[in-house]
């Protein structure tokens, strides 16, 4: 037995005992941390790598800027690459071109180092530009542990004539399990249709053409694999492997309606196909529902009915959270070690209260919350685990009369 932190609470609990060298599980709404392990060190990603650079693709697409049935033209230099034996790929040929939607499903599913070098080049132009864009974006994401040299995940020297002269060899893309974590956490948020991909298991490339072939995974956790469990269906999301990095997995399933996201980094890797980093996943995965019952909270089972209104019509207004969200607590613990304190946001308060009038479902701050009397951690986030939160009825304001004679009323 071993002392873990669930949610904040200090209980008793078997560890998974994970054999990697970094870790961590985190709930793909909130964020709230289940586990941890050394998930502050910078180590190798490879792969996880592609989870950054189809995010900005996605973003480009969203924006316009790019379009699923663009015709993407391949250089030489990644034509060359996609025929590496060395490298995951599907072949690529300079002689023609392929849609954005190809390349970005060759990507994800069967992890194409080349065909995410062509998406690079159809985003910025270069390969360059395009890991000056990675790099500004994990800026702007506060993935502070990044360090990215390749738009794939290998190193610089297999870059070949992609990567740069006046950096090592042997150099390649780092981050901490937090922030794979976090940028994977976003990912889910901000295109959940990403989902639609990574759950995959094959998939035909260039089908009828010249390059026609047939992808096959490297998720073996997904349904039909040899690490699929029933209970864990998982359907996504990335695994990254170099000599540095061993076996990376960042891995999310969805079970009874609650997703969480796991990171684990450098298992065992002993040849290709070792199922080590998803045997390890498989573990946490089962801990942490093992481990921890969910907390629904919604506008039925979630209410603050004591949020002052200084200058409303009714003096307390009713809130909730802003979207149903589920909170983690160890399975001896009690919702009641739940508690809640409500920070409202600048422009809702007034007079030490919340300002009025408002509409219902205006989000007007946040409810921290802790457990035991004990932080709930959070990644990303500093304090306790934070939520937004609703108005659930129409706040009116007081008369004149009324909001004269309590401001008197103030000044004793």
């Amino acid at each position: 037995m071993m002392t873990l932190m669930f949610g904040g609470l200090t209980a008793k609990a078997a560890s998974p005992n994970l054999q990697v060298k970094s870790a961590i599980a985190v709930d793909a709404q909130t964020g709230q941390i289940l586990y941890q392990k050394n998930d502050q060190q910078k180590l190798p990603i490879a792969s996880m790598t592609k989870l950054l650079s189809t995010y900005i693709v996605l973003n480009d697409i969203k924006a316009g800027k790019l379009h699923w049935n663009q015709q993407v033209a391949i250089s030489p230099e990644i034509a060359k690459m996609s025929r590496n034996a060395n490298l995951t790929n599907v072949p690529l040929s300079a002689n023609r071109k392929y849609t954005v939607r190809e390349l970005y499903q060759a990507s994800l599913i069967t992890s194409a180092n080349a065909a995410v070098s062509a998406l690079g080049n159809a985003v910025s132009g270069s390969p360059h530009q395009f890991v000056n864009r990675m790099r500004s974006t994990a800026k702007q994401l506060h993935l502070n542990s990044a360090h990215i040299v390749t738009a794939s995940g290998i190193t610089n020297g297999q870059a070949g004539q992609l990567g740069y002269s006046s950096v090592s060899k042997s150099d390649e893309n780092t981050m901490s399990a937090e922030d794979v974590a976090r940028l994977s956490q976003i990912i889910l948020k901000t295109y959940p249709e990403i989902l639609q991909t990574t759950r995959l298991s094959t998939a035909w490339f260039d089908k009828g053409g010249s390059s026609q072939t047939l992808m096959h995974t490297w998720n073996l956790m997904l349904k039909g694999q040899s690490q699929y469990q029933a209970n864990l269906p998982v359907d996504g999301l990335k695994t990254g492997t170099s000599t540095a990095a061993g076996g990376n997995f960042v891995g999310t399933v969805n079970r009874d309606g609650h997703r969480i996201i796991t990171v684990v980094m450098h298992a065992q890797n002993k040849k290709s196909g070792d199922p080590a980093r998803f045997i390890q996943t498989r573990k946490l995965m089962n801990w942490v529902y093992a481990s921890y019952q969910p907390v629904i909270l919604n506008a039925q089972t979630f209410q603050i009915g004591n949020v002052k209104v200084p200058m409303g019509k009714s003096l307390n207004a009713e809130a909730t959270v802003a979207k149903p969200t589920t909170v983690w607590i160890g399975k001896n613990q009690s919702r009641k070690q739940l508690k809640f304190r409500v920070a409202l946001g600048a422009d809702y308060r007034e007079k030490d209260g919340l300002k009025a009038p408002l509409a219902t479902n205006t989000t007007i701050g946040n409810v921290k919350i802790t457990l035991g009397g004990q932080s709930i951690s959070q990644i990303g986030q500093s304090g306790t685990l934070s939520l937004p939160i609703k108005t659930l009825n129409d706040i009116k304001r007081a008369n004149w009369i009324v909001r004269t004679w309590r401001d008197f009323l103030s000044l004793f």
